[in-house]
């Protein structure tokens, strides 16, 4: 296996010598008062002028001056770090421009790693008291904090193999409520010693959340299949619904429908085939008398591959018709000790191999169990379609008897099932869509409660008035925005090229895919905008282009500008410190972290400007999209796996809509399809400009760059090598390698034109990397090395209206050496020996 350092690399390639630049993310004695030092965005304490507030689509102080919250996620041990490295990192966040930081993951485990006593649901007093002096610090220093309630906190008694953190369970099992309720009244009645204030009343919390990434409705089918200590107190509540909308059995089978039609499409063990494409497995035929039908397939995987999709059963070009509905059946069993679920679709079986019929999670046992899954079919456009069995790339044996597909649905009630009795079964992966649609319909009422409980607690009893959301709204699908509507804000993640791990010589690495925002990973992006609720702050409370992207530096610069152009209200990556990350260690360590990454940090300070100073102007238009709240229940009702959304481009709205115009989501009462308030259609040509007109995506094949001119912010981020870029009264002209990659942001520190700015900021970033990294061919990082981080140098002439003076920054901030200017004093040289990512001109 070729392992290369940068070093060699670059030797290789006759590229120059990249240059040392390890950005602190503890503040010392070296960036406190730097030329480069953004305190005086933060000139109060947080909460200073009371609670922040949501105040139509702003948030705002109690003088009614909007606030935009732009920071990171301090997670794991970190939100409890050492008291010594508390002030420093705090001091340190407001030298470099952000003003929130949300505490996250911190409930994962006991003292001294976690917050919580060996009970696992109290919490511990020393790391409390932790946990109390970093926040004292970071209100002293104006930074507000995001205040998770749940995030991997377990449960007592969980049913073995459920998600170790608890999570959908959570929403509808009564002992893991009171938990959260329990836990939510020790932290947030607590006083901190520090600030003499009570969590519940302290205006240096930003917003209260109650239980991250997390929903009653993800694979809604599978709480059929809990143990009875589980699944019978949410039938009694499901039959208790039941009966509250249906006057009989008779009523309810009559709604439901159901029943199969025509001839099988797919019979027996022969058409099913094994698609390897990664790792080790099986698939034999096996006979038993004992088993249904006597005989059954037994599929093996005893090896991973390195995606989802490496290990699938497919039967070929099954006849199926679009728009019409077809039911997988069989019987399953599974072995203890492995995986004990199986992912059903239909999919195309030639390119682009996408989805025509969403399936769902079919959940075995060791026993033997009937299995029925309906499908929906899209539009396969004549292309051949097959059936897929999916073991999302997990260990397991599976035993399959019976397998059998036939159009239509399944009868809704069995044999004895009677509402009058109380006898209706949980909808697991099988039923007919009326069913689908009542359950999530229940399932959307015990998330309404379970928000309703929670909210009661943080109102009237704790007496508190933060703003308060529960998750994000994409969890449930459609319906997510439903659970989400008593929220005063709407809050989204999202990660255009998420890490994966990978194993290399049988050792587990995590990487990312090489992808940039202003290429294929925009999408990850701008689909944000979808899940914006009109009439209420829209957060983005985690969000990174992760590394080791070579791309990572795009992930504040681009969030800043949708967010600035969107009029979102929070901006927050993902993270400051994690597991892999630790305050001061100044390289990076984690493909989760940013501090470490001179990439991404150079460019916070001129993010932060840009967007808390709200430098580029917000759109002028808006469209609109109509949801009624059938809607919502329907779209999540079709994906079993509870994640489909309502479409944008069915009410004849673009996907780049979000680059065009600003976007909002209006929830309504009652039936009907989604409509948008007017018809958004695709750009022509490569340009895509905003209507403001001063951001412009440039989707030009091998030069795709993001550009903004505004009149107090010039950024161009891409393809941009070798390419002269004119932003109004500013040029820059990019040497090295035709369509190499940068990003470089002059952004005024006072708000002024560049014009007439007295002090003026400008970033310039290329690829980072850490001394000594080592890499394989695909990019994956064998060993992530040591510091200092080193800098690509980005050869860069800049022709601008006349300053006085230009000097380069050292790593800290401050003033390095001149840097010369042409005789007129418009024309400024970087890339050479000046060994920087920061420049500051003045006048």
């Amino acid at each position: 296996m070729l392992v290369l350092t940068l070093a060699a690399q670059l030797l290789l390639a006759g590229e120059p010598a990249w240059f040392p630049f390890s950005i602190p993310d503890l503040a010392t004695a070296a960036t406190d008062g730097a030329d480069l030092d953004l305190s005086y965005l933060n000139a109060e304490p947080a909460g200073a002028h009371g609670r922040l507030r949501a105040r139509g689509e702003q948030v705002v102080d109690e003088r009614g001056q909007p606030v935009r919250l732009i920071g990171s996620n301090i997670t794991d041990f970190w939100p409890m770090m050492p008291k010594e490295q508390a002030e420093p990192a705090a001091r340190r966040l407001a030298q470099l421009g952000m003003n929130c930081v949300r505490f996250h993951y911190y409930d994962w485990d006991v003292a001294p790693r976690g917050i919580l006593n060996a009970d696992r649901q109290t919490l511990n007093p020393e790391k409390l008291d932790q946990l109390d002096w970093f926040f004292a610090k970071l209100k002293q220093h104006g930074v507000y904090v995001d205040l998770n309630l749940h995030v991997a906190r377990g449960y007592a008694d969980m049913p073995p193999g459920w998600d170790w953190m608890g999570k959908h369970l959570d929403f509808v099992h009564e002992p893991y409520i009171e938990s959260q309720l329990r836990f939510a009244r020790e932290l947030l009645d607590h006083r901190n010693t520090y600030t003499g204030l009570r969590y519940a009343d302290d205006p240096g919390v930003a917003v209260i959340e109650l239980n991250n990434e997390n929903t009653a409705l993800t694979n809604w089918g599978q709480y059929a299949a809990l143990p009875a200590a589980f699944s019978e107190p949410l039938r009694a509540k499901w039959n208790a619904w039941l009966k509250a909308h249906y006057p009989s059995t008779e009523a309810l089978a009559r709604a439901w429908g159901g029943g199969l039609v025509g001839p099988e499409l797919v019979r027996g063990m022969d058409p099913w085939a094994y698609q390897k494409v990664g790792g080790h497995g099986t698939l034999t035929a096996m006979v038993d008398a004992t088993a249904p039908t006597g005989k059954y397939l037994r599929w093996d995987v005893t090896a991973p591959g390195t995606a989802f999709y490496h290990h699938q059963l497919m039967a070929s070009s099954v006849p199926v018709q679009a728009r019409r509905t077809y039911t997988l059946s069989f019987m399953g069993r599974c072995r203890p000790g492995g995986s004990d679920y199986l992912d059903l679709s239909m999919m195309l079986q030639v390119e682009p191999w996408s989805q025509v019929a969403a399936g769902s999670r079919v959940k075995l046992t060791p026993e033997w169990r009937r299995c029925e899954v309906s499908l929906v079919v899209g539009d396969p456009a004549g292309r051949p379609v097959r059936m897929n069995l999916n073991a999302d790339n997990q260990m397991g044996t599976f035993d399959l008897a019976g397998l059998s597909l036939r159009e239509g649905e399944p009868d809704p009630l069995a044999p004895g099932e009677r509402l009058e009795t109380g006898s209706v079964k949980l909808v697991g992966n099988n039923g007919t869509s009326g069913q689908a649609r009542d359950y999530v319909a229940f399932l959307v009422d015990c998330e309404a409660d379970y928000v309703a409980r929670l909210r009661r607690l943080i109102r009237d009893e704790l007496r508190s008035d933060a703003m308060v959301l529960c998750t994000q709204a994409s969890y449930g699908g459609a319906c997510g925005w439903l659970r989400e509507a008593p929220g005063e804000v709407t809050d989204m993640h999202a990660y255009p090229a998420h890490p994966r791990q990978v194993t290399v010589d049988g050792r587990q690495y995590w990487t990312t895919d090489a992808k940039s925002m202003v290429r294929e990973a925009n999408g990850g992006l701008r689909s944000l905008a979808n899940w914006r609720v009109a009439g209420k702050p829209f957060f983005v409370t985690e969000f990174d282009l992760n590394p080791p992207n070579p791309y990572a530096a795009e992930c504040f610069p681009l969030l800043a500008t949708l967010g600035s152009y969107q009029g979102w209200s929070c901006l927050l990556d993902y993270a400051w410190y994690n597991f892999g990350s630790s305050p001061g260690r100044g390289y990076l360590t984690s493909a989760f972290g940013t501090t470490g990454h001179s990439g991404q940090m150079a460019m916070i300070p001129a993010s932060a400007l840009l967007y808390r100073l709200g430098l580029v102007k917000p759109a002028e238009q808006r469209v609109e999209l109509t949801v009624p709240q059938a809607a919502c229940i329907a779209a999540t009702a079709r994906d079993r796996g509870g994640w489909q959304a309502v479409s944008w481009s069915d009410a004849g709205v673009d996907s780049l809509a979000p680059w065009l115009c600003g976007t909002a989501v209006t929830l309504v009462p009652g039936e009907g399809q989604p409509k948008a308030s007017r018809a958004v259609p695709a750009p022509q040509g490569q340009q895509v400009v905003t209507d403001t007109g001063q951001v412009t995506w440039d989707r030009t094949r091998g030069a795709e760059r993001l550009l903004v001119n505004a009149p107090a912010a010039r950024l161009v981020a891409g393809f941009v090598g070798g390419q002269t870029v004119e932003l109004g009264d500013v040029t820059l002209h990019f040497g090295g390698a035709p369509g190499s990659h940068a990003i470089a942001a002059l952004v005024s520190l006072d708000g002024q034109p560049i014009r007439s700015a007295k002090r003026v900021l400008l970033s310039v970033v290329g690829r980072v990397r850490n001394t000594e990294q080592k890499t394989n061919v695909d990019g994956v990082p064998l060993d992530w090395g040591r510091g200092p981080v080193l800098a690509e140098p980005v050869p860069l002439t800049v022709t601008m209206p006349p300053v006085a003076k230009a000097v380069a920054l050292d790593e800290n901030g401050r003033a390095r050496g001149a840097q010369p200017l042409s005789s007129d004093r418009r024309k400024l040289e970087c890339g050479g020996g000046a060994a920087t990512m920061w420049y500051l001109l003045t006048r």
